[in-house]
């Protein structure tokens, strides 16, 4: 389609189907890499603002917001997970050449994010206290944590919105624009608290008001580019209703994707409830942790979100050897960040828990997580890269089925049943690192068999159409 060639407003959207794979993987990964980093960078920024100006809450303000990190990481993965099922819908009718197929699948998505979005604000709003009671959160952090949990899901809707807006614009390979948008929001929420935490003194309900104007920001930016694009994806407000097939398709990918993301969180929760155990300083010292690691993860799984959208287009081309080419390009740019980029997390881990704690016991408890999860993050990044080949290869079960026995049930056993003759908190971290390994033996055993069957699968079609030309 010459549209995937067309000059978008901050750039080129990547023509997926020729050209180099690497460079083309490199120019969709590092605006996520940096948006990511950027936006953990500026949560980083929030819990400093929070440190510096928290006065009435006895100095748990900072572990009030951190209590519900693994809750509403879990909700924000769930929403990437289900965009995937828009990207993978989109990025093959790309490749196929279908321009009112690509139409109704924005169409479809749009409306799915917004009331899919509403669905998730009730369950939050009225199992706040439920929730987080099941991560054991301290009683001193409880009234604050639920505070900000509902206002959190109070937005949802808003942030759904503005990730599928994200996903539909990265399906063409245009992710320097969803780049900015999210960048821009993040910039308008520190300013906010600042405003609301440093002048206002509202604490939590600062750093959660600010959040959802700066998600407002964000999806109105995203949604007006799609309304205007000239490019391979246009949001028509007559395509804005559910059609059947693109919706059946958007959700064969986007809810296993979506569940596998929240599995990843549920097993985080497994784990969050055993370090609160141990107290206030260690549910602190994990929240900081998980500023700094939620950093690693955004390095290590951009160049997932790129293979993704390269195998989708590619399997909708027929190009199966162009499709396995990008997953390895993928791995070895994940490989080299990760590594990277984890090495100097861990070596410094003392240096950057220190910037949101000035307490030592706090800052010993961040770096016992960061030290084990950081040095190994890479591997985490080869195991979201053969996930996101699954999908574009139209198989998300399989990295689900992989992230349920090996992210989640795992976590049980090891937490209930190992960790409980070996209680330290090293010991029980090693299950991250484990877990990883164990999935990417899994995911690549039915990786390769599902290539080969595709292969003879397009095998077949071509000399199908071979003999319809003889015949005709």
């Amino acid at each position: 389609m010459e549209a995937t060639k067309k000059k978008s407003l901050f750039g080129k959207e990547v023509d997926m189907l020729n050209g180099p794979i690497a460079k083309g993987i490199f120019t969709i990964a590092i605006p996520i890499m940096i948006m990511n980093v950027t936006m953990s960078l500026f949560n980083v920024i929030d819990m400093s603002i929070l440190k510096m100006f928290d006065t009435d809450s006895g100095g748990y303000a900072v572990g009030a917001v951190g209590a519900c990190g693994t809750l509403t990481s879990l909700i924000t993965g769930l929403l990437i997970g289900c965009s995937a099922g828009a990207n993978v819908c989109i990025a093959k009718r790309i490749g196929r050449g279908d321009k009112e197929g690509v139409e109704r699948a924005v169409g479809t998505s749009i409306i799915f994010a917004f009331f899919g979005g509403l669905l998730l604000t009730v369950i939050g709003v009225s199992g706040a206290e439920l929730f987080l009671g099941w991560m054991n959160c301290p009683d001193n952090l409880l009234p604050q944590a639920a505070l900000y949990f509902r206002m959190y899901f109070a937005g949802v809707p808003i942030l759904m919105v503005y990730n599928f807006a994200a996903a539909i614009l990265r399906s063409t390979g245009d992710s320097k624009r969803p780049m900015i948008y999210l960048m821009t929001g993040g910039a308008v929420k520190v300013l906010l608290n600042l405003l609301f935490v440093g002048a206002f003194r509202l604490s939590v309900m600062g750093v959660a008001i600010a959040t959802i104007i700066s998600w407002m920001v964000s999806a109105v930016l995203g949604i007006t580019a799609l309304l205007k694009s000239g490019g391979a994806v246009t949001l028509k407000p007559s395509r804005l209703r559910f059609y059947k097939n693109e919706l059946l398709e958007i959700l064969s990918v986007g809810i296993p994707a979506g569940l596998q993301q929240a599995l990843y969180s549920i097993a985080n929760v497994i784990i969050t409830a055993t370090v609160n155990s141990f107290g206030p300083d260690a549910t602190t010292g994990i929240s900081i942790a998980n500023n700094f690691d939620g950093i690693l993860y955004q390095i290590s799984i951009a160049p997932s979100l790129a293979v993704m959208s390269y195998v989708s287009q590619n399997v909708g081309a027929g190009n199966l050897d162009r499709a396995k080419k990008s997953i390895f390009s993928g791995m070895a740019i994940t490989i080299g960040l990760g590594a990277t980029f984890g090495a100097l997390s861990a070596i410094f881990s003392g240096q950057l828990s220190s910037i949101m704690s000035d307490s030592p016991e706090v800052i010993a408890y961040a770096q016992q997580k960061m030290v084990i999860i950081s040095s190994t993050y890479f591997i985490c990044g080869i195991n979201e890269i053969l996930g996101a080949s699954m999908r574009g290869f139209g198989k998300p079960i399989i990295p689900t089925i992989s992230t349920l026995l090996f992210m989640c049930a795992i976590r049980f056993v090891w937490v209930y049943l190992v960790f409980p003759h070996f209680r330290n908190l090293t010991f029980l971290y090693l299950i991250w690192p484990i877990g990883w390994t164990l999935s990417i033996i899994t995911i690549v055993s039915f990786l390769i068999p599902t290539v080969r069957a595709l292969r003879r699968k397009l095998e077949g079609k071509g000399k199908q159409e071979q003999k319809e030309e003889i015949t005709t």
